[in-house]
């Protein structure tokens, strides 16, 4: 399926599942986020790489944890993933393969970044920056939620490649106002980012 053919159906299933999410309440004071980052197979190609290696910044971040605890921060179960239908979109094109699928509740006004990473990982090898061989992630990055009048989504992630037999590591930085309920599109010539924000009932 072409990429531009792909993004089509993708954004088709996710055009109406946003009409669906269009009546729902105001944000309570919790949220479930849901974070689906994907790359393209055959893309990256004259797209600028990323100049610094990816394991910078990722200290002092708030990393989910499995089984789902009673705290603040809950992972939700593969059953309450909200984004499966653009999971299996993604998962039937040859032209795009699934790296990270992760989603969990937290507090609506908390400014926490959370970091994940893919479980699908690369060998990295720079001996220039003294870099030993060894895996890395091949998406890495972290998502914030900030709230004051409306909603802010902030993200950063890191996506590596083999690419003609050498690494490669992309990045995407991007900041948006959000409202709960949309589906949210991140664009890279090598690697897409969706993102979905959900009120829920219960308290945290």
């Amino acid at each position: 399926m072409p990429r531009t053919l792909m993004l089509i159906a993708l954004f088709g299933w996710c055009l109406g599942m946003a009409a669906v999410a269009q009546a729902q309440e105001p944000l309570p004071n919790a949220v479930q986020i849901e974070v689906l980052v994907f790359e393209y197979v055959n893309g990256g190609a004259g797209s600028e790489a990323a100049e610094r290696p990816g394991d910078e910044g990722y200290r002092d971040l708030y990393v989910l944890s499995e089984p789902a605890g009673d705290g603040w921060y809950r992972v939700i179960p593969a059953s309450k993933q909200r984004l499966a239908g653009a999971s299996g979109v993604l998962g039937r094109s040859s032209r795009t393969r699934l790296l990270l699928h992760s989603g969990w509740q937290q507090p609506s006004r908390d400014s926490r970044r959370i970091v994940l990473r893919s479980d699908s990982e690369v060998h990295t090898s720079d001996p220039d920056r003294g870099m030993l061989s060894g895996l890395k992630p091949a998406a890495e990055g972290w998502v914030e939620l900030q709230s004051g009048r409306g909603l802010r989504l902030q993200l950063s992630f890191d996506h590596r490649r083999q690419q003609d037999g050498e690494l490669t590591l992309f990045r995407m930085d991007q900041t948006r106002v959000i409202n709960p309920g949309e589906i949210q599109y991140f664009d890279h010539p090598a690697f897409g980012v969706l993102v979905r924000v959900d009120s829920i009932d219960e308290g945290l």
